[in-house]
């Protein structure tokens, strides 16, 4: 008899409850769905990572390289994280053996933690090193004496 009791409490206190949350949301005209916030997170902000190539040959090209970097990307983290990272070389100049890569924000650090993990370019040894990470491609292109 206790144990009815206490439920029959409980179901109307939560009852009421649910009633009161209702009527101030109508009196507050505020609807049950939920805005997004407009956050710096939710916008897909790119990456440009500034690179050296050390390696004796100098008959390399961009898609050469950017296909390596793909398959150490790959090889380190799989397919999804090759998809989500999304690298590609944007300006690679052989004469001085600088370049940029364009990745978004989501991945940076994964194609900064498998550049040393390219070894060979078409046949080529290499080591890509690194050097800066920039948020604009302007700030990468002075950087590398570009414009």
């Amino acid at each position: 008899m206790l144990q009815l009791l206490i439920d029959i409490l409980f179901t109307v206190w939560l009852s009421t409850l649910t009633i009161i949350l209702i009527l101030e949301r109508k009196r507050n005209k505020k609807s049950l769905n939920m805005e997004i916030p407009k956050n710096r997170q939710l916008i897909k902000a790119k990456r440009y990572i500034i690179f050296n190539v050390i390696t004796e040959s100098s008959d390399l090209e961009s898609s050469q390289i950017e296909e390596a970097i793909r398959v150490s990307v790959k090889e380190l983290l799989g397919k999804v994280w090759l998809d989500i990272s999304n690298p590609r070389v944007i300006f690679f100049l052989p004469d001085r053996k600088e370049g940029i890569i364009s990745t978004n924000r989501g991945g940076y650090k994964v194609v900064i933690a498998s550049l040393p993990l390219t070894k060979k370019v078409s046949g080529t040894k290499v080591l890509l090193v690194p050097v800066k990470t920039t948020g604009s491609l302007k700030k990468a292109k002075e950087m590398i004496g570009l414009k």
